[in-house]
């Protein structure tokens, strides 16, 4: 049993002063893991820093080839003095692209540890346009090799989908029994449902408009461009249409020239990034939110997406790809529609199917927002993680 002097190191390897999935996720859950343990949350020292207990800013070198290597050896010797001074129970690290010694001081100190893993990072490395091809050859051989290193000698491991895990196995021959699947969360509190002409109001939208919503890193397997593709199909037969695409990242500029060259960019509204608690207002303000992801990287792993559970916990329909994961969330829940991958056709034709049909567009949110709150909330999410803990602890004794 867990009590609150169960001591867990909670090791993340990104700044915490953007808004993106993998802080939420982060963030979440080490809020959520705190009610119920003693967490310490170390992160790279950055400019903002965010106002929470327990959370430890590490110094690094801050030049763009030596970030990684000098948080690595940073954090390594933080960890050695924590560990002398107050040694945890469990050190549980989220896989980064560059990370071996946790699983050194792991073994060293006889801590047991926890991997959780949440994609093939090497995979999201090789899609990075933004790397020039030595850095991202480098990145990918260091990625692979800690991924190795990493699944090797941790205790057990965290996957957010079956899919995943199934991979995993195959690829670095684990056992299955070493692999615990955890799904993603909502913040049922936050993402919650509102009144609708409110959030219309609070962003100066038309309320005489349909708005269709897409929340997310704008990375490459996002898939927006499909929704840009999508959007004069959909003009067409609702021309009061808009679109919402709340979120930055690589692929702006181009989906900006995308939607310029199609014809629809004044139907859209890049938003660029916005605080954690505004974009439940953003979702609140649509009709149908939307999850166009494409092929590539996400039908290999499956996906446990966030904006998913955040769309269904503010009770919003959805118009999702057909991945692994995505498609099982749609088919449990009732609460939208799954197309063909990369099928802007598809995609139109799921929306037009739902704009006119109020009705069908309530029920689907509502039954989207029950499963949400009885199977993916972020308390739920952080029970599980610690029951994984505690085994991993019991076993290590």
């Amino acid at each position: 049993m867990v009590t609150k002097n169960f001591r867990i190191f909670f090791i993340h390897y990104n700044y915490l002063n953007s808004n993106n999935g993998s802080n939420t996720h982060i963030l979440e859950l080490f809020h959520n893991l705190s009610r119920y343990a003693d967490v310490t949350l170390f992160v790279p020292k950055s400019k903002a820093r965010l106002e929470m207990r327990n959370i430890r800013y590490i110094s690094h070198v801050n030049k763009k080839f030596f970030i990684g290597i000098s948080y690595e050896l940073s954090l390594f010797l933080h960890l050695f003095y924590e560990c002398l001074r107050n040694k945890p129970n469990v050190i549980y690290l989220r896989q980064n692209s560059f990370s071996f010694f946790p699983i050194i001081l792991c073994k060293t100190f006889k801590i047991p540890c926890i991997i959780e893993i949440n994609g093939f990072i090497h995979d999201e490395i090789l899609m990075n346009r933004s790397l020039k091809s030595v850095a991202r050859n480098l990145d990918h051989f260091l990625c692979i090799s800690s991924e190795k290193f990493n699944y090797k000698y941790c205790n057990r491991i965290v996957s957010v989908t079956q899919n995943l895990k199934e991979k995993l196995i195959d690829a670095y021959n684990i056992s299955e029994g070493k692999i615990e699947v955890i799904n993603n969360g909502a913040n049922i509190d936050l993402f919650k449902p509102l009144v609708k002409q409110e959030a219309l109001d609070k962003l100066n939208l038309d309320s005489s408009n349909f708005h269709i919503c897409f929340v997310g890193n704008l990375a490459p397997w996002q898939g927006v461009e499909y929704l840009i593709r999508a959007a004069s199909l959909i003009l067409t037969e609702y021309p009061q249409t808009r679109f919402l695409v709340v979120g930055d990242g690589v692929m702006k500029k181009e989906w900006l020239q995308l939607a310029e060259n199609l014809g629809v960019s004044d139907k859209f509204i890049f938003t660029g990034s916005v605080p954690y608690n505004m974009v439940p207002i953003y979702i609140n303000a649509s009709d149908i939110c939307v999850a166009p992801f494409i092929r590539e990287r996400n039908s290999k792993i499956g996906l446990s997406a966030l904006k998913t559970y955040e769309y269904f916990a503010c009770g919003k329909p959805l118009v999702a790809s057909s991945i692994p994961g995505i498609k099982d969330l749609i088919e449990l829940s009732g609460g939208g529609i799954s197309v063909t991958p990369e099928n802007p056709e598809e995609l139109a034709n799921a929306v037009i199917k739902l704009l006119p049909d109020e009705n069908t567009r309530s029920l689907m949110g509502d039954k989207g927002r029950k499963y949400v709150i009885e199977n993916h909330s972020w308390d739920g999410v952080a029970r599980k993680v610690l029951g994984v803990c505690n085994e991993a602890r019991i076993h290590n004794i």
